[in-house]
């Protein structure tokens, strides 16, 4: 029974270097659309664009039933790994892959994030390079940019910040 049982899916932000990850543990009944809210408090996105998955040729924006599938649905042994798509403008891809497949702790919490790297990139700031461009701006006090950006982002922006604590008590509150 999919009630009876829990993914571990590992999240990563497509071409980042170093890795943002999570390794996210979900109920085997998530439906797509709410793996999506798992997704953007994993990642400390703050839903303000669009986003769709791809699952082998399908596509939940010119399918919109797919967000309704509970993830047991869609996961088969010759499909562990989809797409979750972020912000089209920005182009935040990232991976998802089901790593193992548990039996789900009566006690337990879910979603439930067990680790993870990095923080992740503040929103509208241009996908990944523009991220990279960003922390370089940041790193530069020569930069025209440099103090602008600090006052966008926050003056205690720490990109390898990760509150795992902080993520666990968004996840749990629903």
């Amino acid at each position: 029974m999919a009630n009876d049982r829990i993914y571990q899916l590992k999240l990563t932000l497509s071409d980042s270097d170093p890795p943002i990850w999570r390794r996210l543990l979900v109920s085997a009944a998530t439906s797509l659309e709410e793996l999506h809210r798992i997704v953007q408090i994993a990642m400390g996105w703050q839903n303000l664009s669009s986003y769709h998955y791809r699952i082998g040729k399908q596509r939940s924006d010119t399918e919109p039933g797919l967000l309704q599938m509970p993830l047991n649905e869609i996961v088969r042994d010759d499909l562990t790994r989809f797409c979750y798509v972020y912000d089209l403008r920005d182009g935040w891809f990232h991976t998802l892959e089901v790593e193992m497949v548990l039996p789900a702790d009566p006690d337990g919490h879910y979603p439930h994030c067990v680790t993870g790297e990095l923080r992740c990139p503040p929103e509208g700031c241009g996908g990944v390079w523009g991220y990279n461009g960003l922390l370089e701006t940041l790193d530069d006090p020569d930069d025209p940019q440099h103090l602008a950006s600090w006052d966008e982002v926050g003056g205690d922006y720490d990109p390898e910040y990760f509150d795992l604590g902080l993520e666990n008590m968004q996840l749990h509150a629903g």
